[in-house]
């Protein structure tokens, strides 16, 4: 091994910053080199471990030339010839970027296009209650991701979605404008992500600048479609809408030492603090600020935990004298044998919300919120899962109702909704999925989106297509 590959991996990107001075250097493709010629050096060395012990097997057969018990030879040398296939075709694909990165022309300019998927996300919900019953457009979702040079590389989504359906609680029906119906078969269009990092910084650093689904937790990275269940948990959207919380700004991602668990990390965001739910909205005036900390744990072969610890704090109101303080804990627990992971796994995970919205001339308001998921793979293809929330409102930014009268009602502290909602998914291939979803919910109130007690059920089919699909973080 060379003194270059000894190096860390900040020294390797400094002398080629100061070596070549732009992005594509020469400097930078003799790096891919040397990684193409390791991994080539690793799979001739696994093809020659297999040749020997063959040669070692043969030398054990009897007079007659039979082969080892159980065809263990025959196995062997199946198995060198599929990894000499690999090596052939990865040495053509090698030799194929060469010549397009040297002929320039249309292969050349083909590569440098970023790589495409597209995500649909549609369901007919049906309720037992007076909300209205029909398809909707859950998500629809284009992704272009790139490397923009050896150091950075950028994401975006665009995204279009349909409004939940709504009850007509309170509206004029003199006036159509007024109609809840009418909003919730609008279809927004919108950027749900667009931003650059930096990766391989000094110090195991990461930088993003842009627009991204902040790190509160763990689902509300996520994006919508890649949910274990059709829509998002009450918890998040009671706290940052039905998107969830969204940010434009920076992130900052440091990778800790590993001190007391497998591994740490520290995230902090510095957003706009205009999220309509928890925030000033449009009118907000200063940042917010978010700081996560994760730490991961290894169970063995066959487990592992997480848990992660967040705060986000912002003005919400124009005058940014009262804040928003939204703090919690969230944890995943999956078992996963390995000879089985594709047929078997149990997953575990969960999130507590604690929010403190102060008021003008009041009290500040309090709620506690928390979720859990329990899913059981039940082979490759089907799975099954229950999902348990007991939210509390926790801001006065809600049309509310009397259950009893339907007529406005007055927010106070410690109104919240309780449900149960199990799933069924079945994945036809990684590119489709189905799911089968139902619930029950039991409120102290009623709602533009729902009554104070419903039944409701998800018939939903996502489907993606392109090198990125349901991508989950």
């Amino acid at each position: 091994m060379n003194a270059l590959q000894k190096a860390p991996a900040f020294v390797v990107l400094l002398l080629a910053m100061v070596g070549s001075g732009f992005p594509g250097s020469i400097f930078a493709e003799e790096a891919r080199a040397t990684t193409d010629e390791q991994a080539q050096a690793e799979l001739f060395r696994q093809i020659e471990q297999l040749r020997e012990r063959i040669a070692e097997l043969e030398k054990k057969q009897d007079p007659q030339g039979k082969e080892p018990a159980d065809g263990e030879l025959a196995d062997l040398l199946a198995e060198a010839e599929e990894l000499t296939k690999d090596e052939v075709a990865r040495e053509q694909e090698i030799e194929a970027d060469r010549k397009s990165a040297k002929g320039g022309g249309q292969r050349s300019l083909q590569a440098m296009n970023p790589e495409i998927s597209f995500l649909g996300d549609v369901a007919y919900e049906y309720t037992s209650g007076d909300m209205k019953d029909g398809f909707r457009l859950l998500g629809a979702e284009l992704g272009l991701q790139a490397a923009l040079d050896p150091y950075t590389r950028f994401k975006a989504f665009l995204g279009a979605h349909q409004e939940p359906f709504e009850l007509e609680l309170g509206h004029d029906h003199d006036d159509p404008a007024a109609d809840g119906h009418a909003h919730s078969e609008a279809i927004g269009l919108h950027v749900g992500e667009m931003y650059m990092e930096w990766v391989a910084l000094p110090s195991r650093l990461r930088l993003t600048v842009g627009k991204f689904r902040q790190q509160y937790g763990t689902l509300n990275r996520w994006h919508i479609h890649a949910l274990p269940t059709a829509e998002i948990p009450f918890a998040l959207r009671n706290t940052f809408g039905p998107m969830g919380l969204v940010g434009l700004g920076v992130d900052l991602y440091w990778q800790l030492p590993s001190f007391w668990s497998s591994s740490n990390a520290l995230t902090l965001q510095v957003t706009n603090a205009d999220n309509p739910v928890a925030f000033a909205g449009s009118a907000w005036r200063d940042p917010a600020f978010l700081l996560r900390y994760t730490a991961f744990f290894d169970l063995g072969p066959d487990a592992y935990f997480d848990f992660g610890l967040n705060a986000v704090q912002g003005a919400n109101d124009e005058s940014g004298d009262n804040k928003t303080l939204v703090a919690g804990v969230d944890f995943n627990y999956l078992w996963e044998p390995v000879q089985r992971a594709r047929y078997r796994n149990i997953e575990l995970r969960g999130e507590w919300i604690y929010t403190r919205a102060q008021q003008p001339a009041a009290d500040a308001v309090s709620a506690n919120s928390f979720y859990l998921y329990l899913t059981f793979k039940l082979n490759r293809q089907w799975s099954i899962g229950f999902r348990f929330d007991d939210a509390e409102l926790p801001f006065d930014r809600f049309h509310l109702f009397d259950p009893d009268t339907l007529e406005e009602m007055a927010f106070r502290e410690g109104l919240r909704e309780v449900a149960l909602t199990p799933y069924l998914t079945f994945w036809q291939s990684e590119f489709v999925r189905l799911r089968l979803q139902y619930q029950h919910v039991e409120r102290d109130f009623a709602t533009s989106w729902g009554g104070d007690s419903d039944n409701k059920v998800w018939i939903q089919a996502t489907f993606g297509a392109g090198p990125h699909k349901h991508d989950q973080y």
